[in-house]
């Protein structure tokens, strides 16, 4: 759903928090995701503030990526991981520099339209790394920054997720 109110990037401090995306200056409300959704949002999340403790920072949970000021573009993000070396400090707020890797879980009723949009976006903006996990498929599909092609591995599958670190989604979702 689209609420009615344009905003801009002079609005960017005084956006709310909440379960929505700002597609080219207009709001557009999320569904809730479900209970699984969650727990794997959670697993994620704790399997890489474990793996990646001193070289980052992890968050999950719609977590508001700039993608371009004007128009106003903010993509929400299930699970985001980024370097000390890129944020710096601690992010605050919306993140205004491009995450090292965004995870996205597929829910039923995302369209295959919205999850390519979403991957582009995060790629244009200067993200490295989109992991994309269907739950449904038991697969997930890794998408790099200037590589065409993207890599599909199942849940059993171990594979390179950041330069140092692999991952086996079997392992890590309850």
């Amino acid at each position: 759903m689209k609420l009615k109110e344009k905003v801009s990037y002079k609005d960017l401090n005084s956006l709310p928090e909440g379960n929505y995306e700002v597609i080219d200056g207009e709001v557009v409300e999320l569904a809730p995701t479900g209970f699984e959704h969650g727990e794997y949002e959670l697993d994620i999340g704790r399997f890489l503030r474990e793996a990646l403790k001193d070289k980052g920072y992890v968050a999950v949970g719609e977590v508001g990526i700039l993608i371009s000021k004007e128009p106003l573009r903010i993509r929400s993000a299930d699970v985001v991981y980024i370097s000390k070396e890129r944020a710096g400090k601690r992010p605050e707020g919306i993140l205004e520099v491009p995450p090292e890797l965004v995870i996205e879980i597929i829910s039923p009723s995302n369209t295959y339209t919205e999850i390519e949009e979403k991957v582009i976006d995060y790629l244009g903006a200067g993200v490295d790394r989109v992991l994309l996990i269907d739950p449904k498929l038991k697969r997930s599909t890794l998408f790099e920054k200037g590589k065409k092609e993207a890599k599909i591995y199942s849940f059993e599958e171990e594979f390179q997720l950041l330069p140092n670190l692999k991952l086996k989604l079997l392992e890590v979702l309850t």
